[in-house]
């Protein structure tokens, strides 16, 4: 055999351009796995999010803005202010009409050397001491009652006593008027008679009275006999501070 055969019987299996195929088959199985791989990891595990856009038969579709409408205007509307109802006017005190004033009176013979001592004879009680100081008045109420136990009270003559309680003289004398009507007290049979006629009200203006302290006393003139009494144990009931008036409280 010659040498030339021998040469022939040599040939390459490989078939001529098959490298080539070979590194292309290697390289598609490695896309193939990468794809493959990113198949499991984004897509079935869920961490990659694809938005495809959406495409009609023609062409694609391009997003639409949306049309938003134009805010409808919402009026305001003002509060109305509410209308203030108007001030009821201050009540005007009512001045007391000059007839219902105890008018002073000069002291009566019967009551000139008035007993220096007050009579636990003469039963009395002071049921309203008050002020009224309006309408340019300064006028001090009394209200109670007095009369001598175990005597008629209809023949008993009373007097409202203003008394300084310092020297214990008699500074003004005021004649009281029963006041039947006023009477709202019982009392024993034998205390006296005709009681309700013990019961009276005045009224009395101070605004004239120099300053000073003052106590409101009661004495009772009884056929010819005259006693007196405190209304309770209070120092002074008022006094008078250039010009003002005030209570004792």
């Amino acid at each position: 055999m010659s040498r030339g055969n021998r040469k022939k019987k040599r040939r390459s299996i490989i078939r001529p351009g098959a490298g080539g195929a070979i590194l292309r088959f290697l390289i598609g199985v490695v896309l193939l796995i990468a794809v493959c791989g990113f198949f499991y990891l984004f897509i079935l595990q869920g961490t990659v999010n694809i938005t495809l856009p959406i495409q009609d038969g023609s062409a694609s579709a391009e997003p639409t803005a949306q049309v938003t409408a134009a805010p409808t205007a919402v009026p305001t509307i003002e509060p109305t202010a509410a209308a203030t109802a108007a001030p009821s006017p201050e009540p005007t005190a009512t001045p007391i009409p000059p007839e219902e004033m105890a008018q002073a009176a000069q002291l009566p013979d019967g009551l000139i050397g008035l007993p220096e001592l007050p009579d636990a004879r003469v039963k009395l009680g002071l049921k309203e001491l008050n002020l009224f100081d309006a309408a340019g008045q300064s006028v001090i109420i009394v209200r109670g009652y007095a009369f001598i136990e175990g005597q008629d009270a209809a023949q008993s003559q009373g007097y409202i006593l203003l008394t300084d309680p310092t020297s214990g003289a008699t500074l003004n004398v005021y004649p009281v008027s029963p006041r039947t009507e006023d009477a709202d007290l019982s009392f024993d049979e034998t205390a006296g008679a005709n009681l309700d006629q013990a019961f009276f009200r005045m009224s009395i203006d101070v605004s004239g009275l120099p300053d000073g302290y003052y106590i409101v006393c009661m004495a009772l003139e009884n056929g010819g006999r005259t006693a007196w009494n405190y209304f309770d144990d209070s120092m002074y009931h008022f006094r008078v501070d250039h010009g003002l008036v005030m209570l004792f409280e």
